[in-house]
């Protein structure tokens, strides 16, 4: 009996030998297929991320644009209502800016048109009608009915700067409702033409934005308020001037650079208008990421 144990016990560990080898190989086996699977997926990100800029660095067609405007009024008890829309609507050129400066557009009127984006006299018709229904309902039932006044908003979607690598839209609207005085904005956005990305804040260096917003400060101190320091500390709203902050709307990139406008009431009071400045490109390098320096960085100038 001794020597059938001696057996079982060899046979026994003869199997095991032999599974734990399998398993030794399957569990290498897995793990250099792992390895060569990470190593194509390293291989294809970076081509992937390789791929993506030099995409937001082409020289994609210029905006082609087309002249729309409409205009209509409402009248209720003899106060009547009247709103205009025009816009240098995109009309060709890269897909993803157009489609972008479309999608912008429509978001700065409310954002609740369903239609496709490429209809532009559609869109701008749908919003046109939603500003008289809001007069018709909301606006001139709270305002005197007295005979030729009346309220209205007048909108423009205007293209403002084009070059080989961005194009900037400038969005204004002015208009009354009743009351003491009417309103005025003023907002632009700039678009990467190779994307269509919306160029903002990100643009510049994080570390640098406490620096960016003193330069800001100064410009609109010597550019808007001419250097006049009482009338700038007069007319601000802010009680800690150390607090003063950057705009709200986006920075507009201009022929000339790159300009930060305050809305009204935004840091000062109606009388002070819309604070503005515009800095030079070369003032403002130190301060951009390297997206925002080859942006910018360019010497063609697309016609408008």
């Amino acid at each position: 009996m001794l020597p059938i144990r001696k057996n079982r016990t060899f046979a026994a560990e003869t199997f095991n030998h032999c599974v734990m080898k399998r398993t030794l190989l399957a569990v290498g086996l897995f793990c250099g297929l792992t390895l060569v699977l990470a190593g194509c997926k390293t291989k294809i990100d970076t081509q992937a991320l390789n791929t993506l800029t030099s995409l937001s660095q082409i020289t994609p067609a210029d905006i082609n644009t087309r002249s729309m405007s409409l205009a209509d009024s409402v009248t209720v008890k003899n106060v009547k209502g009247t709103v205009k829309i025009q816009a240098d609507f995109p009309d060709s050129g890269n897909f993803f800016a157009i489609n972008n400066i479309r999608e912008w557009m429509s978001e700065q009127l409310g954002g609740t048109y369903e239609g496709t984006l490429e209809d532009g006299a559609k869109m701008l018709e749908h919003y046109k009608n939603v500003i008289l229904t809001d007069f018709k309902q909301n606006i001139i039932p709270d305002m005197p009915p007295v005979e030729d006044m009346g309220c209205y908003k007048d909108i423009k979607f205007t293209k403002l700067h084009e070059t080989d690598r961005y194009v900037s839209y400038l969005y204004t609207q002015e208009g009354y409702a009743g009351g003491a005085h009417g309103w005025y904005l003023m907002q632009g956005q700039t678009f990467r033409k190779s994307d269509g990305r919306r160029i903002d804040y990100d643009i510049f260096r994080e570390e640098s934005m406490d620096e960016l917003t003193e330069l800001v400060k100064d410009n609109i101190f010597s550019q808007y308020f001419e250097s006049d320091a009482k009338e700038m500390e007069n007319l601000l709203t802010m009680e800690n001037n150390d607090l003063f902050p950057l705009p709200q709307a986006a920075p507009i990139f201009r022929e000339d650079g790159v300009e930060f406008v305050y809305q009204q009431y935004e840091i000062a009071c109606y009388a002070a208008g819309m604070p503005a400045c515009v800095i030079s490109y070369d003032l403002l390098e130190p301060f951009l990421t390297q997206a925002g320096k080859w942006l910018v960085n360019t010497g063609h100038v697309a016609e408008n």
